[in-house]
């Protein structure tokens, strides 16, 4: 048997396949803030860190910085949202997981705002008892700060509790929580070895092996 209760899931790479919409949107920002927009090659690279960070890298800086994210926020309400699909296997796979039992939830830096719409356009219904994003009940766009949002919502026993994701950011905001992590190479966002270096606990690249590590294959 499963040794864990509660699952929490990062969205973006593991519970959907979120690039097309992303990179849309930075594009859209950074033209907003009078820069180049990035070539789709180059989409995979920036989907997971905090937003934030992603536009100080691509050159962003704090001058224009209200003018990128304005930019992006607006395409992704109104285009790059519903260019998301799930992870194939992940909408049944977490059914599954939520009818036997596991307390599930969504622990996404993307702003909560896009999040539970997300998980409505990609058919998980009602099975996250849960969703913790940014921005909202005061939580900054930091992993350790969604993760324990989360947990403080959820009142669960981190003994009993693992995260689910696909970036090292996953793997080093769980433990600086206290909870392991399960790496997942669904969509290959992260760069190679990234979740191994990060100390992901077992990493599993199919809804199916993710079913498998927690006793339900």
């Amino acid at each position: 048997m499963s040794p864990y209760c509660t699952l929490l899931f990062d969205l973006d790479g593991t519970l959907a396949d979120t690039e097309e919409g992303v990179w849309l949107a930075v594009n859209a920002g950074l033209t907003a803030a009078g820069l180049s927009p990035v070539p789709r090659d180059l989409a995979r690279t920036f989907i997971g860190p905090p937003l934030e960070d992603t536009f100080h890298t691509l050159g962003v800086t704090d001058a224009n910085f209200q003018a990128a994210w304005d930019g992006y926020a607006d395409a992704y309400k109104s285009a790059g949202m519903y260019r998301t699909k799930p992870v194939p296997g992940m909408p049944e796979a977490v059914h599954r997981l939520k009818a036997a039992g596991y307390t599930l939830a969504v622990a996404s830096c993307k702003p909560w705002s896009y999040c539970v719409p997300l998980a409505d356009l990609c058919g998980y219904g009602n099975c996250f008892s849960v969703i913790s994003g940014s921005f909202h009940n005061g939580v900054p766009e930091h992993k350790p700060s969604i993760i324990r949002e989360a947990m403080r919502q959820l009142n669960c026993n981190p003994a009993e509790t693992l995260m689910i994701g696909d970036r090292g950011s996953d793997v080093t905001g769980a433990r600086e929580c206290g909870l392991p992590c399960l790496g997942v190479d669904f969509c290959g966002y992260a760069e190679p070895g990234e979740l191994e270096a990060a100390g992901a606990i077992a990493i599993v690249s199919t809804p199916a092996e993710l079913l498998r590590f927690l006793d339900l294959e």
